[in-house]
């Protein structure tokens, strides 16, 4: 048997290791490269920096409250809960009222319970067999067809 050396071969006589460390002149130049690097990319971010700087004139601007105009409408609405409130009572208050639709026509507004009261007691109007609706066509002879939605009835002289 072959005495061990301490080294061990591998294959065809070479050495299974490094025979010698890295270099500490290769080291130092790649250190070296790499600090060379970083400066010169300051130096050119610096040199951008300068270049492409504007100071910037700032001036007090005065408080805008008392130049503040307002826009022409239509603007948003502050409390949509309180508008909708208002609009519905306000067609609540249309819809339960007398009044007048077209005053020097006769025609007046009624409130909806007595308006159908109305309709259930004298039924819907129906046109005459030869009548025409607008245009030239024949009219409808349904009786619930051709009538106004409004609740106006024509007030008597």
């Amino acid at each position: 048997m072959e005495a061990s050396t301490g080294a061990h071969q591998h294959g065809h006589g070479h050495y299974a290791h490094e025979k010698t460390d890295a270099g500490v002149h290769n080291v130092a130049i790649l250190a070296g490269a790499f600090v060379g690097l970083l400066v010169f990319g300051l130096i050119v971010g610096y040199g951008t920096y300068r270049f492409m700087y504007t100071p910037e004139t700032t001036t007090l601007v005065p408080s805008l409250e008392p130049s503040r105009v307002m826009p022409p409408g239509p603007r948003l609405q502050v409390n949509a809960h309180e508008d909708l409130n208002d609009y519905l009572q306000e067609q609540e208050q249309t819809l339960d009222s007398y009044g007048w639709i077209d005053q020097g026509a006769g025609v007046v507004r009624i409130p909806i319970d007595r308006a159908m009261d109305l309709v259930l007691q004298k039924g819907l109007p129906a046109r005459a067999a030869g009548a025409t609706a607008e245009g030239g066509k024949p009219a409808l002879k349904s009786p619930g067809l051709g009538v106004r939605a409004t609740t106006g009835v024509r007030s008597e002289p």
